[in-house]
Formats: structure tokens, sequence, C-alpha cells
């Protein structure tokens, strides 16, 4: 209870007993003293306890608005968790994260009695009989989804619905809670509308954004192919291609998990041996300067054994020639499949159709690569450079590729489309952008309207009190 309501009560405690007192006709005086030294003992104990009830108060807003110590420990708690969870310490961030949940309890407040004062979390007995069951809906859904986590083995279908809607309980979560947070999201999304119900965009910031986008890309994509595939794969609005790009689609005849350690060993391998014949080729001072240096470090550890004389470049050419073998023999464990999806393509069948029959790779299956294609370039860096080398290889749209050996498999190539440089037309994504503009701008809107409603509530934050 706030210290001035309380304070008010006694005092009007203290009017109702003497007002008694009188009318039974007591010493009035003496009744006065008595309750002015109650008085006097209750103020002294409100003062008592006026630190404690203050170190519960962590931010104070508006006419008398309060966010408790209590309320926001759990929002802190449960941060905690998350960090620990992803073997973090909230400790290095606790002063940022306490300040934050305060002015996020703060914000909600006020928007809660925004939304009050304009009546916008009223309804009709037909909308909340329509949440309640909409709530009681949900419920069910989460019982029979967690029925299987909470309910004993063996138990009977009442038992276990009884004891999954317990544990459901310890985790806040019941039917009452989710009509809360559900009549709490009409109030809120009705207080949005409120806010950004009128706003539009005209055809002269549509236009704006497109530049902007256009501009934007041009300078993130320009020379930067990990960001532009990165782009696409992921389904972002494309407003500005590079030069010399072309779309590919592919079917991955893929290593097996065996393959695919032999093939890591082999290259591993073929990387030692590269650099072996490397060190042959070094300028005669480079290799002086070398021998020098193992001279020194052998002096310097009499028990270090001898260094091995360096291999002759035949002896090593000739262990590439064995790797390189090797390798070709893993390929041809691949190559009848990758040959069978050659012959059905040159035999008529759509592509598409031996990607869903043959492939492996994911990005194929998954939009918007699966309609759109990988973007690859001459100089691109996303991709291995087997697979790049061998899309380029392709002379026209629509035919595909020899079988490409990569580092995965073997992959059969087709190619999809040229991809257009520069800026994609205004027209074709006229729709896209507007959506885009009007989303921002309403987003602005709210945000500064809150913003402008939570510095009109003047708030103090105390993130010293927990």
């Amino acid at each position: 209870m706030n210290i001035k309501k309380l304070l008010c009560l006694v005092l009007a405690l203290t009017v109702c007993m003497s007002a008694l007192a009188l009318a039974e006709g007591d010493d009035l005086q003496a009744k006065l003293d008595e309750a002015n030294a109650r008085i006097e003992a209750l103020q002294a104990e409100v003062e008592l306890y006026r630190p404690y009830y203050e170190r519960q108060i962590v931010a104070e807003y508006g006419d008398g608005g309060i966010i408790w110590r209590d309320d926001a420990m759990k929002e802190y708690e449960a941060a905690a968790s998350y960090y620990a969870q992803n073997g973090m310490s909230i400790d290095a961030y606790a002063d940022s994260i306490k300040q934050s949940i305060l002015e996020m309890l703060v914000q909600q407040a006020v928007l809660d009695a925004k939304a009050a004062e304009l009546g916008l979390d009223q309804m009709t007995d037909e909308q909340r009989a329509a949440l309640e069951a909409e709530s009681a809906a949900n419920f069910e859904t989460y019982i029979d989804t967690y029925k299987t986590y909470f309910a004993t083995e063996g138990a009977s279908d009442e038992e276990a619905r009884e004891q999954t809607i317990a544990a459901m309980a310890e985790y806040g979560v019941t039917q009452e809670s989710l009509l809360e947070q559900m009549l709490k999201s009409y109030a809120d999304e009705q207080l949005h509308t409120y806010v950004t119900g009128d706003v539009a965009v005209t055809d002269e910031e549509v236009k704006a954004e497109y530049d902007a986008m256009v501009a934007d890309n041009e300078s993130s994509y320009a020379d930067n192919d990990t960001a532009y595939n990165r782009a696409r794969s992921s389904g972002a609005t494309i407003a500005w291609n590079p030069e010399g790009y072309r779309a590919v689609k592919h079917v991955l005849i893929k290593f097996d998990d065996e393959q695919s350690t032999q093939f890591t060993t082999l290259q591993n391998t073929l990387k030692s041996l590269n650099d072996e014949l490397a060190a042959l080729d070094k300028p005669a001072e480079e290799k002086a300067e070398g021998d020098a240096d193992a001279e020194e470090k052998a002096e310097g550890d009499a028990d270090a054994e001898p260094t091995e004389a360096p291999r002759s470049r035949e002896e090593i050419q000739a262990e590439i020639g064995r790797i390189g073998a090797e390798k070709e023999a893993l390929y041809s464990q691949l190559l009848p499949q990758a040959q069978q999806v050659i012959d059905e393509f040159n035999g008529g069948a759509d592509f598409d159709s031996l990607i869903e029959k043959y492939n492996a790779d994911p990005g194929m299956q998954k939009e918007p690569t699966a309609t759109e294609g990988y973007a690859v370039a001459a100089d691109s860096t996303a991709w291995d450079p087997a697979f790049t080398e061998g899309a380029m290889s392709i002379e026209a749209v629509g035919q595909i590729s020899a079988p490409v050996y990569g580092m995965y498999g073997i992959h059969v190539i087709y190619y999809l489309k040229d991809i257009t440089p520069g800026p994609v037309p205004f027209e074709d994504l006229e729709e896209t952008v507007r959506s885009n503009a009007l989303s921002q701008k309403v987003n602005q809107t709210y945000n500064d309207q809150v913003n402008a409603w939570v510095e009109e509530a003047n708030p103090v934050y105390h993130t010293d009190r927990f």
C-alpha cells in the first residue's frame, strides 16, 4: 500500500474514533491527546519502514505509477536463465539489462494505462466469448502437446491430463493466463490501430524507398559475392544485381559419410604434398636462411632428431599422382548415378524432376533457391571452386554440365538463366516496395507515439535497487 494512503487511512480512523468519543460524552481533550500520540507513533513507524518500502520501487512514472522490484526481478531472472542456457554469464551485462527491463516494464504500463484511458481494452460480450473459446482451444492444444513430457508412464487419459495441467501450472501456463494474454494482446492491437490506422504512403515515398534500396544493394553487393548470395538465398528483395552472374540449379550426387572422410584425408594429404613441392621451388637464398635457422635450432637442442632430407620432386609428384588416382576411384563410385541424370535429361526429362529424384543438396529443396537457383559468376567465392568452374563452363541457357567433381561429390549443373545486371525495374518491385515502405512508416509512427507517451510519463529508474 502507498505510504500516503496508509497515513490518510490512519487519520480517517482517528477522526472516527474522536467522533465516537464525543458522542459518548467522554473527555474530548484526553481522547484527542491519545489520538495525536497514536498518530505520532504511526508516523514514526511509517518512517521506520519507509526505506524498505522505497527499495521495493524500481521505477516511477506518471501520476503515482510504480514498477515493483519483484516484477522486475522475474524478468531479470528469466534473462539470466536464458544467458546460462547459452553458456554465458549475465554479470557483464547486468546494468544494461536491468535498465532495458525497467524501460520495457514502464513502457508496457504506460501503454496499458493509455489503452484503458481511451477505452480500447473494452469489448463486446461476443468478442470476449470468442477469445475465451480460443484460449480454451489453445489450452487443450498445449495439453495434447506436452502430455508426453509430463504424464507418468501407465497413467490413464484423465490422469495424464491432470498431471499435465498441474505441471504446466508450475510454469505459469493456465487457461486463465492464456486468456489474460489474449485480452492483453487485443488491447495492444486496438491501441496500435488507433495510432496507425490512417497511415499511408505516397507514390513519391515509394519511389524514394525503391531508389534507396537500389543504392544500398549496389553498395552492398558490387564487390561482395558472399553477401549477394546470402541475400538471394534468404529470400531478401533484390533491387540491384552485379555484373556477370547466371542462375544455375544442380543435382548433387553426394559422398556418403565414409567416402567423405576418405576424401577429406586425401585432400589434406594432397595439400601437404603441394606444400612440400612448393618448398623445393623456393629461391636459394630462402633455402639457405631456412637451413641456417634449422641448424641453430638443432644446436640449441642436443637431443633433437636429425632432420630428414627433403624428398625429390619425382617422389613427391609420384605421391600426388597416387592421391589423384584414389580420388578418381572415389568419384567413380558416384559416376554411374551422375551419368543416369545426364542420360535422363538428354532423353527429355525436366531438370526439376531430376532434382526431386536424385539430388542430395537441401538448398535445391527449399525456397527461394528451389525456384531461383544459385547465382554464380566467374569470380564467385561463395561456392566450391569446382562448382563455380563447372557452372561457368556451360555454353547456353537450358544446357547442363559434364559431371563436375567437387568437394561434396559429383554435380550435374543446369544453366537456368542469365541474371540481368543493374537495377531491377521499378515496376517489378513496386508492390513489394510499397508494402515495405508502408510497414516502415507504420512502425515509425507507432514508435514515435509510444516514445512521446513514455516521455510524458517522465519515468525515473532505480536500477540500483535490484
